[in-house]
This record gives structure tokens, C-alpha cells and sequence, in this order.
């Protein structure tokens, strides 16, 4: 007993002290096991909760700039991406990114993509995408908005390339740039019940051209549509492998973005809106793509008149 107290200064059983201890360390984990996951969050993602894209499949080597930062880190399944943030995928790479709206884009090899704007409102199911292809390739399935809130509140979903935007909602378009010109396809998507279609806008400030697009059509830099050229529309892309995927993009202010879309065109007359229905119904389109320019297509569209598919 006495060995016992000598051992046992201050009067705290050894049992007791062991039992501290183990609270102290219980204690202190659950703190890191906090702090660590916290560490690992985007800055940004806590000012934006819900503004972000997230990463589901990577293959190859794909890397992620964050914005504010200078180090390129490695991109893992599960990221998330906030706006200003830079993705690129290198030779034989692909990234798949997936949106709240469930829209999806897949990134293909030797491409480099920047999130410009990003912003969903989940009460009015409304948003804002801009995003801006500095080079390479890319897949983008546009989810549609449901009709009764595409008359209310028509969402917004533009890519921009350095030579042309391409402005669309509920259309899968392929975009395409080397930097010094960009070509833009879309889609076929049979069963639909109008015609997918984008709006292509060349970023010229002179001579700017607009461009609508319908499906099985592809345009380079806004220029009369023609048959998408075969084999474009697969994620293989030795066009730009060996491009600097690290040089700096001055991507087009998303005001500016958004100014060109609303701007009527020179000689082609307002944008087009993108209704989802199969009448014209009269309603205008959204207010940043322009007014509904009564392109619909119950029926298939004849060649005589319009891109075959």
C-alpha cells in the first residue's frame, strides 16, 4: 500500500491517471479527425456551399489549379471544383465532371478548362454556368429545365473558347479549340421532341458573327453550319497534344460573356431561344440568350433547309 501512494503523488489513483489519459487521447483525435478533413476542404468551398462541380472519373493524368493558388495538385475522384478553379487533362487523360443539375462534361486529353461562373439555386432551380475551354476538347450534356420553369426562369449554360462562345440549354455540344480557332458541334439526341440546338457568338469585338447550330451540324468559328466532320465526336484529341496546358488564360469576364450572348447579332437578327417544347408558344426566351427565334422540329427538319442529321 505504501509503494502504492510513493508511486502515486498527489493522490490521483493509477487507474484514474491511466483513464485521463485515455480521455486525453480520445480527445485529441477527435480534434484532428475535425481539423484533418477541414484541411483538405477548397478554401472557397465554405463561401460557396453548394457552387461546386464534382469530380467522378479520372483517368490518366489529370491536375487541378485552385484558384488563388500557383501549384498544380493531382485530381482525385471525389474533388470538387468551385468557381475559378483550372482543371487539365494530359496525353491519354480524361476527366469526367458532374453538376447539381446534373449536367455532365467530360474532359478530354490534352485540354485544359477553367470554371469561370458557377452558381445554382437550389429554391429557384435556377443557374449560372460559364465555362472556358482554353484548349482541347469536350463533351457537354446540358440538362434541360423543366418547361413550366423554362417560361418563368430559363437557365443559362455557355462555353467559351478564345475565339467564340457557344451558348445552350438541354443539348450535348462538342467544343473544340487550339486557341486560334474553335469548332462546335452538336449532338443528334433521336426521340427528342425539338430540335437540340446551340447558339454560337464569335468574341470578336469587330465583325462579330452569331450562329445558330442545330443537331448533327458543327460550325468553326461561327461560320455557316455543315455536317460534323466524322470522328470529331469521340475524346480522342492529338490536335493540341503538346500545347502548354500551363500557360496562363485570361479567360473572357463572365459580364462580357454574358453581354455578347445578350446582344442581338448583326444581320442574323436576335439570339434563339431554347424552349423545349415542340409549337412556339410565344414565350421569350431567357433574357441572356436572347428571344425565342421559333425554331422547332415535330418533324424532322429537311435537307433542302436545315443540317441533315
Amino acid at each position: 500500500m505504501e509503494g502504492a501512494s510513493a508511486g502515486n503523488k498527489g493522490g490521483v489513483p493509477a487507474i484514474g491517471g491511466a483513464r485521463m489519459r485515455v480521455t486525453l487521447g480520445l480527445a485529441t483525435a477527435m480534434i484532428l479527425g475535425v481539423l484533418w478533413p477541414a484541411a483538405l476542404v477548397h478554401p472557397a468551398a465554405a463561401q460557396q456551399a453548394g457552387a461546386s462541380v464534382e469530380l467522378k472519373r479520372v483517368v490518366g493524368r489529370v491536375e487541378i489549379l485552385r484558384t488563388g493558388r500557383t501549384q498544380w495538385v493531382p485530381a482525385a475522384v471525389g474533388a470538387r471544383l468551385v468557381e475559378g478553379d483550372d482543371i487539365r487533362a494530359f496525353s491519354g487523360a480524361s476527366a469526367d465532371l458532374a453538376f447539381p443539375d446534373t449536367s455532365t462534361i467530360v474532359l478530354a486529353e490534352n485540354s485544359r478548362l477553367l470554371v469561370s461562373k458557377l452558381e445554382f439555386d437550389q429554391q429557384q432551380q435556377s443557374r449560372l454556368v460559364l465555362l472556358h475551354l482554353a484548349v482541347g476538347k469536350l463533351r457537354a450534356a446540358i440538362a434541360q429545365t423543366a418547361i413550366t420553369l423554362a417560361r418563368a426562369r430559363q437557365s443559362n449554360f455557355a462555353i467559351s473558347t478564345p475565339t467564340a462562345v457557344a451558348a445552350a440549354r438541354g443539348t450535348i455540344v462538342w467544343v473544340f479549340t487550339d486557341g486560334q480557332k474553335s469548332l462546335m458541334a452538336v449532338e443528334p439526341e433521336p426521340g427528342l421532341r425539338f430540335q437540340p440546338r446551340i447558339e454560337c457568338i464569335t468574341l470578336a469585338r469587330t465583325d462579330r458573327k452569331r450562329q445558330l447550330v442545330l443537331a448533327g451540324s458543327a460550325t468553326t468559328d461561327c461560320s455557316p453550319p455543315v455536317l460534323t466532320p466524322s470522328q470529331f465526336q469521340t475524346f480522342t484529341n492529338r490536335a493540341t497534344a503538346g500545347a502548354n496546358l500551363g500557360a496562363p488564360v485570361v479567360a473572357p469576364a463572365a459580364a462580357n460573356v454574358l453581354a455578347i450572348i445578350n446582344a442581338a447579332g448583326p444581320g442574323t437578327g436576335p439570339g434563339a431561344g431554347f424552349s423545349t417544347t415542340d409549337e412556339q408558344t410565344g414565350v421569350a426566351g431567357p433574357s441572356s440568350l436572347g428571344v425565342n427565334a421559333g425554331v422547332f422540329a415535330p418533324q424532322p427538319p429537311a435537307c433542302a433547309t436545315d443540317p441533315c442529321n
